[in-house]
């Protein structure tokens, strides 16, 4: 017991000679952007995330569909389409660059899941319709809705005038709604 509070407190020294370090220096500015600036990045970087696992997914189905189009009552040639269409579908994901090219790239896939609707393997948890909603649908709806959150808050940040730390970048590039990913 008295070891486990020796080294908590030898932790806490430690942490408190680090933080008198930057309360004493420039770091803590710099520090401080650093936090904003992760913090503000990170739900891009988790959209870049979801949106390449929902590519690689593409992917994984157009693989999956070559093997597998008997099952769900396709002929080879709609087979290899729907492939190709799978591939088409993980490039233009990756490509996607901004929130209004990933809302075109959704409308799409809507569209064409719509189309091969119609067929359907005997088990639903093997559905064509089932995998492109789970594995690709939801992934990009999540990063859709966490940037229209994201943006609505930092709205609101900016409408109650707190100061912002000077960014090497300008914050209206990190707020347009043509955000890069």
């Amino acid at each position: 017991m008295t070891q486990a509070q020796d080294e908590a407190r030898r932790h806490h020294e430690e942490r408190m000679k680090e933080l008198s370090i930057i309360a004493d220096s420039k770091l803590r500015d710099q520090l401080a952007s650093q936090l904003l600036m992760d913090k503000m990045l990170a739900p891009i970087e988790h959209a870049q995330h979801q949106i390449q696992d929902a590519a690689k997914h593409a992917q994984w189905m157009a693989e999956a569909i070559s093997y597998y189009y008997h099952d769900h009552g396709l002929t080879e040639e709609q087979g290899l389409e729907i492939s190709q269409q799978f591939r088409l579908l993980a490039v233009e994901l990756v490509e996607a660059n901004s929130l209004a090219s990933l809302k075109v790239v959704y409308n799409a896939i809507t569209l064409f899941l719509n189309q091969i609707g119609c067929f359907k393997h005997p088990d639903r948890n093997y559905s064509i319709s089932r995998e492109v909603r789970h594995g690709i649908l939801d992934r990009l709806n999540s990063c859709i809705g966490n940037y229209e959150n994201f943006r609505h808050r930092a709205t609101l940040l900016a409408n109650f005038n707190l100061p912002s730390p000077q960014l090497s970048h300008s914050p209206t590039h990190v707020l347009s709604p043509e955000l890069d990913f």
